[in-house]
């Protein structure tokens, strides 16, 4: 059951709601992904390929995570 469903709120409308909050988290981890590559940009040091690596398949892994939710909401909103 949703948590955000309210008394004559759509199930489908509160699956949408859910889905869209558990995009937050994974925007706010992306945007550190994105500041910690800025940073090392912005670095005259050399970055290990590796470093650069780990960084792309945790915001791989993070795409994904908000790829999956946005199709559930819009999912649910289509079904209402």
């Amino acid at each position: 059951m949703s948590k955000h469903r309210k008394g004559g709120r759509r199930p489908s409308l509160g699956i949408a709601v859910d889905a869209m909050d558990d995009i937050e988290p994974a925007l706010r981890h992306l945007i550190g992904l994105v500041t910690a590559l800025r940073i090392l940009g912005a670095a005259d040091d050399s970055v290990e390929p590796i470093a650069i690596s780990s960084i792309a398949r945790c915001a791989g892994t993070t795409l994904d995570e908000i790829e999956q939710s946005w199709r559930t909401a819009i999912g649910a909103l289509r079904i209402t």
